[in-house]
């Protein structure tokens, strides 16, 4: 039987140098691929945040002859959170929202913030530090936190997030919720 026409020709192989450099660009590239993959790089959106709250405690005050009632509550956190990151709502059992009010007599550094006055309606929220003052006052009217610091505030177990309210919020059934502000990914909630 005669070789086929195709097969009657030299047979020619990748010479050894240009099949030995095509392995290391082979090699190059998937490394290059794995190192994104591993380290983040070829992600995209935000890191998502979590906040846990732990058990509310209620206490009231007298400020300026005005019945504040204050909820506190412990956190725990994912490292690298801060007061830039997130803000709070308060919604009813129902789901309806709770209308926030602007801070009143409450002062970043104030210790202790038994002496931030309720708003006249509506609750705000301060993050309290060890030594009872207050770091960080969330208004969540304008959904903006004025801290001590020159920049936002890390948040860590080291904290206490107070709701301040003119009227119990303590056992009511409404839920305190952590939310993402711009383009960052929060969450966490703790039942009044």
């Amino acid at each position: 039987m005669p070789t086929p026409r195709w097969r009657r020709g030299k047979r020619r192989a990748v010479s050894p140098i240009i099949a030995t450099i095509l392995l290391v660009a082979i090699t190059v590239v998937l490394a290059a691929v794995l190192y994104i993959l591993i380290s983040g790089l070829g992600s995209t959106g935000s890191k998502p945040y979590q906040i846990g709250f732990g058990q509310g405690t209620p206490s009231q005050a007298t400020v300026n002859t005005t019945a504040t009632y204050l909820d506190s509550f412990s956190v725990s956190t994912t490292s690298g959170l801060t007061t830039s990151l997130f803000g709070f709502k308060i919604v009813t059992a129902t789901g309806t929202p709770v209308a926030g009010g602007a801070p009143v007599t409450c002062n970043v550094n104030l210790a202790p913030i038994a002496g931030c006055g309720a708003p006249a309606s509506g609750w705000y929220a301060i993050l309290e530090g060890t030594n009872g003052a207050a770091v960080g006052i969330f208004n969540p009217v304008t959904t903006l936190w004025t801290t001590s610091a020159a920049g936002p505030v890390t948040v860590s177990s080291a904290y206490t997030v107070v709701i301040v309210s003119q009227t119990t919020l303590a056992g009511s059934g409404d839920t305190l919720s952590a939310f993402g502000t711009g383009s960052s990914s929060v969450s966490g909630q703790a039942t009044m």
